[in-house]
């Protein structure tokens, strides 16, 4: 019974041009959004440090009260290209001495004395923990999961060790394996 009096209702209201306010959000209720900077991630919505749309209610009930997230005004924005701007100028002074690093470990190949067995070969291999004890003791400090042996160093000879930084900055280091006893 309720549809047919909307349906003429709604016919009735065509003629009198009401339709367009009655189908309007006023209607209904209007659904406005607030644009909010995330201090915490928002599970479904975003993570930390990014800009999001919600609605009106979950944004000033939830979010805000909650302290997970602030509108954006002029002065959010402006915090937000400051913090971009010191992110990006940190992440150069970053890439500088990494590259610095990278030209001292061409430099400085470092040699690594193991017992030898019958052929030649190694009792065991040489490992990342001992690459990096080596260049420590010539003064340069490097995490020991940086460094990549694309194969195992298990027998006298030279090598090319990589150094992975990460996906852009790579660098190699010359390893020099020779016998404990050799002089």
């Amino acid at each position: 019974y309720r549809y047919y009096f909307l349906i003429i209702f709604i016919l009735a209201a065509r003629e009198r041009k009401l339709l367009k306010f009655i189908l309007s959000n006023a209607f209904f209720g209007v659904v406005t959004f607030l644009i909010i900077y995330l201090l915490k991630d928002l599970k479904g919505h975003g993570k930390a440090g990014e800009i999001v749309n919600l609605n009106d209610g979950y944004a000033k009930n939830f979010v805000m009260k909650n302290k997970i997230g602030k509108p954006v005004d002029n002065a959010t924005r402006s915090d937000m290209k400051a913090k971009a701007e010191s992110e990006a100028y940190k992440n150069q002074t970053e890439i500088a001495a990494i590259q610095a690093q990278i030209a001292q470990l061409k430099q400085t190949p470092i040699t690594l004395r193991c017992k030898v067995g019958a052929n030649q070969k190694l009792f065991g291999s040489i490992t990342s923990t001992e690459i990096t004890n080596a260049l420590a003791e010539k003064g340069i400090k490097l995490d020991k999961r940086l460094v990549v042996i694309p194969e195992p160093i298990k027998a006298l000879g030279t090598y090319n060790v990589s150094i992975k930084y990460n996906h852009q900055l790579t660098g190699t280091l010359t390893v020099h394996v020779e016998e404990l006893n050799a002089k």
